[in-house]
């Protein structure tokens, strides 16, 4: 019997059709970033290829749906890849690295995605944000900065959100006490102290994308190596937030109101707590135990971390509808979650292809010579990386561009005067100052919606905060170089 036309357009548009394009968006994810895993343990040869092969056909398919970020970004991946067939490179090579990197960040997406899915329905996160959200007007600021920073690591993007819409939920006129300045100064100084918390998680975190990117651009150096000093200038940095707060803020100025209502327990912040420590010792445990590369570490046991989590969020219904419970609720990730993924992916995905033919390209053109012909000192040429990837950002250029030209400039010169970690160091200090001043950035522009601003609000709140933070690894350059 012939169905309805109403109802053949249902069936038609379904996510379930298997020649829906969204369906294959679904499913060609989670296909290569099974196929990466695979190929990180056994180490198949023929692996390789197909995890490319995907990622192609999977580009193909969502390509239609991009929007304009998206496609410059392809655009700028197909105008590299001419220019390095053009120079007559080992041009098959170095395009078959520069794919292979991008599909292995697609896969991490992937795997992330999954992580803020099951941080989505976590009691744990809930009772966490409303305790940061509801501390005195004195450590406000501190304890949404350390749980921006937090979250960060667990959530990446997701912790802006969450964090966001409860600063956005909580700050209202009646809360106030009907004053609209109290509201104001309030708006001002909770979205400063999350975007710096969650920023400086930049500059450290196994979990950050800027991390992971860094260290797949700079193999020679390991998180173990760029952990600690880089894990002291976030905690720096945080500090610094805090002092220029409570400069600019002082208690005469904050026209400070106690939130309504009783004080939530300090215990409740200890789950989450928990859930951090967690997940990145077993990342980082996983790396020294397997010897995977970053990547491949996050890729891997973020995603069964992810699936752990929401299995003990299923656990109260017994051990065996848990079980059933998470795979219906990956089932529906999958479906629902992982197409919404693609603009990520595609940027992170091209600009980590970029990083591989930009390098090549800016040798043939002269730029690393240009800098060896400069001559700069190691402190002077760190603080011109941090400043060039931050003016960057103020023109659109995101950080994973910016950061892959200046370290392909950098590691192309015939003497560099610094050393690998350094520069690792450098790209990740501007990776955080250039986030947290443009309004171009995923956090800002974010951020920017859920309070219904322009972005370039946060420039003018964060600039003084940066200044120092810049003066600050300027000390520290001279001092480390």
């Amino acid at each position: 019997m012939r169905l309805p036309a109403r109802v053949r357009a249902r069936e038609s548009n379904s996510v379930y059709n298997v020649r829906s394009p969204r369906l294959l968006a679904s499913w060609l994810p989670v296909a290569l970033t099974a196929v990466v895993l695979l190929q990180s343990v056994v180490g198949h040869a023929a692996l390789r290829p197909a995890a490319m092969v995907l990622t192609l056909v999977w580009l193909a398919v969502v390509y239609p749906a991009t929007r304009a970020t998206e496609r410059a970004f392809v655009a700028a991946v197909l105008a590299s890849t001419a220019a390095v067939v053009a120079m007559g490179a080992d041009w098959r090579a170095l395009l078959g690295t520069g794919l292979d990197r991008a599909t292995t960040f697609v896969a991490l997406l992937a795997s992330l995605g999954l992580l803020r899915d099951a941080a989505r329905t976590s009691r744990a996160v809930r009772r966490a944000g409303n305790w940061l959200i509801r501390q005195s007007p004195s450590w406000r600021f501190l304890a949404i900065a350390l749980g921006g920073h937090g979250f960060g690591i667990a959530l990446n993007m997701g912790a802006v959100t969450l964090l966001g819409t409860l600063i956005k939920r909580s700050n209202t006129l009646e809360a106030a006490g009907g004053d609209p300045e109290i509201v104001a100064i309030r708006e001002e100084r909770m979205n400063v102290a999350l975007l710096q918390g969650f920023f400086a998680m930049l500059v450290w975190s196994p979990m950050a994308i800027s991390v992971a990117f860094t260290l797949s651009m700079i193999p020679s150096v390991t998180w173990f190596q760029v952990g600690p000093p880089a894990l002291a200038i976030a905690a720096l940095f945080l500090a610094t937030g805090w002092i220029v707060d409570r400069i600019k803020w002082p208690p005469s100025r904050r026209r400070s109101r106690p939130q309504p209502g009783p004080k939530p327990p300090a215990r409740d912040v200890l789950p989450m707590l928990g859930i951090i420590v967690g997940l990145v010792s077993t990342v980082l445990g996983a790396k020294a135990l397997f010897g995977f590369g970053m990547v491949e570490a996050i890729t891997w046991f973020a995603g069964l971390f992810a699936l752990g989590w929401l299995f003990v969020q299923y656990l109260r219904a017994g051990f065996r509808r848990a079980f059933v419970a998470t795979g219906r609720r990956l089932g529906r990730h999958v479906v629902r979650f992982v197409p919404d993924t693609r603009g990520e992916q595609i940027v992170l995905g091209s600009a980590s292809f970029l990083g591989v033919t930009l390098a090549t390209l800016l040798q043939g053109l002269g730029a690393s010579a240009l800098l060896d012909a400069w001559q700069p000192s190691g402190p002077v040429l760190s603080l011109a990386i941090v400043l060039f990837v931050v003016v960057g950002s103020q023109f659109g250029i995101v950080a994973l561009v910016t950061s892959a030209i200046a370290g392909g400039a950098v590691m192309g010169m015939a003497r560099m005067p610094m050393t690998d970690l350094d520069l690792v160091l450098s790209l990740q200090v501007g990776w955080c100052l250039s986030a947290t001043l443009s309004a171009y950035s995923g956090g800002t522009m974010l951020m920017a919606r859920i309070i219904d601003r322009d972005p370039s609000v946060f420039r003018t709140w964060n600039l003084p905060w940066a200044i120092v933070c810049y003066a600050l690894f300027a000390a520290i350059a001279w001092w480390r170089i």
